[in-house]
């Protein structure tokens, strides 16, 4: 960890040497030790470490970039140089109303702890004994175990020459396994910021239970179901609608699935989606990579779709305040700390409602086919199986599917109470229950 000391020296540094009359920089630094497991073996285990400046430069209403992971003074000194050079290059945008206001930065940032001790100092044989506990499971049912566990820190600090200052520090833990049988497989996924958050025994006994259920799957027709999403599968779909269209720039330039549904009743009422990068039972981080604090933003209320998040430059395009959610300097802005409203049901429950449908683990390989209405292709994957008279009768065979996320969660006849963190390896994060939806539609087999 580069500490809160070393990441504003190395800002200052950045603010001494520029020559522009506006900047503003980012530092982000990571560790991440990651534990590798194949066949019920660990095969890789690597310590990684990477700090990167990015660096805007502002002259009139052009704007320059630039980014560097070398942070001595000489590198410090070029990158800078470099964005102010970029922007001389750059034409004038007329959209570009400026950095953020001080005014914008200067909410506490300080409030938001997600820093944990003993993630931060979990060793190699730590993450080992949690691989082991996976492996074992997996053996002792004449399976086979492969996947990863990681634990790690994140820092981000934030500096301009309007007087932002900000600073914060994160840990992060996850394990995913795929269990394996000759004829299935099953799959399971846990983070935290916590790493007593994990079970890795949990975590074993749902991937293995999944791959023995699933062995010797049957041929199923394509076609529409009723389907009970697992938690892995309603990541998915958050994660899609977040980076197909929850971000403002996607919706001004017409390119979102939100466009022309702003206001409507398009999901289910029981249907609420938000954004809260202060909610410690997400992966908090209070601000953003322009200094200003994250705003919780209401994405879907009671199924009428709200308004987009925002970052300076778009919320400037709109004569807005910024929202919070710039990721870095040189992307669109993205929710990236979901949370979906949990309903009164346990899992089982939905699966019983159910006369005849799918539960599905996971999605796998989706692709944007239409931005209106999101909609994906891709495939099941994991764990899939026939529900009939309320129960699952057996396991079948990956389909394929075309299906509007929008028009999915439109149908939600029910959802669990219960509710999952899933982290990405990038920094998304999300909190959702399971789905009990009335139609989704299946278009092929897999190979």
């Amino acid at each position: 960890m580069i500490g809160k000391e070393m990441c504003q020296d190395i800002l200052d540094k950045a603010l001494r040497v520029s020559n522009a009359l506006d900047a503003d920089f980012y530092l982000s630094s990571q560790e991440q030790g990651l534990t590798r497991f194949a066949g019920n073996s660990i095969h890789q285990n690597v310590s990684h470490s990477d700090a990167q400046l990015h660096i805007r430069a502002v002259s009139g209403r052009r704007l320059g970039r630039a980014v560097t992971n070398d942070l001595s003074d000489a590198g410090i000194a070029k990158a800078v140089g470099q964005a102010e050079h970029n922007a001389s290059l750059m034409p004038e945008d007329p959209d570009f109303q400026g950095l953020p206001d001080p005014a914008d930065q200067a909410a506490p940032t300080n409030n938001t702890d997600s820093h944990d001790p003993p993630t931060a100092s979990y060793s190699p044989e730590e993450r080992a004994q949690a691989v082991g506990i996976v492996c074992s499971k997996a053996a002792s049912s004449g399976l086979k175990a492969y996947g990863a566990c990681r634990t790690g820190t994140q820092e981000i600090a934030v500096a301009s020459t309007r007087g932002a200052k900000n600073y914060h520090v994160a840990t992060f833990a996850g394990l995913l396994t795929t269990v394996m049988s000759d004829s299935s497989s099953g799959w399971s996924k846990g983070g935290s910021w916590r790493i007593a958050d994990l079970n890795p025994q949990a975590l074993a006994e749902e991937a293995t239970d999944k791959a023995l259920r699933g062995e010797n799957p049957h041929d199923i027709e394509p076609g529409e179901y009723a389907v009970v999403l697992d938690h892995y599968a309603v990541d998915d779909i958050l994660g899609a609608l977040s980076l197909y269209g929850m971000g403002a720039q996607a919706v001004q330039e017409r390119r979102s699935w939100m466009n022309g549904l702003e206001r409507e009743g398009a999901m289910s009422p029981s249907v609420s989606i938000w954004d809260d990068g202060q909610d410690p039972s997400g992966w908090p981080v209070p601000f953003d990579a322009e200094g200003v604090p994250r705003q919780k933003a209401a994405i879907v209320l009671d199924g009428v779709i709200g308004g987009p998040v925002h970052n300076s430059y778009t919320a400037g395009k709109e004569g807005r305040t910024s929202t919070g959610h710039q990721v870095n300097f040189t992307g669109a802005p993205y929710a990236t700390n979901l949370f979906m409203k949990p309903g009164d049901q346990t899992v089982d429950e939905l699966i019983a409602s159910t006369k005849r449908g799918l539960y599905i683990t996971r999605f796998h390989y989706t692709r944007l086919s239409h931005n209106k209405g999101c909609v994906m292709t891709g495939m099941t994957r994991d764990g899939t199986f026939l529900i009939e008279d309320g129960r699952i009768s057996h396991p079948v065979k990956n389909l394929r599917f075309t299906q509007s996320y929008v028009e999915a969660l439109a149908g939600v006849e029910g959802i669990s109470r219960n509710t999952k963190l899933i982290l990405s390896e990038v920094g998304f994060a999300t909190r959702v229950p399971a789905l009990k939806l009335a139609s989704f539609n299946f278009t092929g087999v897999t190979v």
